[in-house]
């Protein structure tokens, strides 16, 4: 029983490994699809742009271990340059690297995962620099059952 239980962290450790970015490395936009795991604040409008919206998420999968992800989303007609950063209170952190995001897109940047355990509040906050002016999205919190 102890060796199946070891087992099957160690195969959950690799899974994890493979979706966390490197601790202080600027992470890459990646295109996201939101699921039941995904817990996101609303879309709030950046100041340059009122076709440019953002929020932050909570990615929580079932072994109690999350993600903090900064979502971008351009409607304009003109691609934008944004990076950014996301962050949350179990250290899940990272720098947005810059990057061009096309018009009509959604990309996200994922912080790396991290154990948050059972019955806590994941509290994720977020920047946006989109054309060379920062934005934030507050601290919001989201309860991991």
């Amino acid at each position: 029983m102890r060796f199946r239980a070891l087992g099957a962290a160690a195969a959950a450790a690799g899974v994890l490994a493979v979706t966390a970015a490197p601790a202080g490395a600027a992470q890459g936009w990646q295109a996201v699809d939101t699921n039941p795991t995904w817990h996101c604040g609303g879309y709030k409008t950046h100041k340059v742009s009122d076709n440019v919206k953002f929020k932050v998420c909570a990615v929580i999968n079932g072994s109690r271990y999350g993600q903090a992800v900064l979502v971008v989303q351009n409607a304009a007609s003109v691609a934008v340059s944004i990076s950014g950063a996301v962050s949350g209170n179990f250290g899940s952190d990272v720098d947005c690297a810059g990057f061009t995001l096309k018009a009509g897109l959604t990309r996200g940047c994922l912080a790396p995962t991290k154990y948050v355990g059972n019955e806590s509040i994941f509290v994720v906050a977020g920047r946006l620099r989109l054309n060379g002016v920062d934005d934030w999205y507050y601290d919001t919190e989201f309860y991991v059952p």
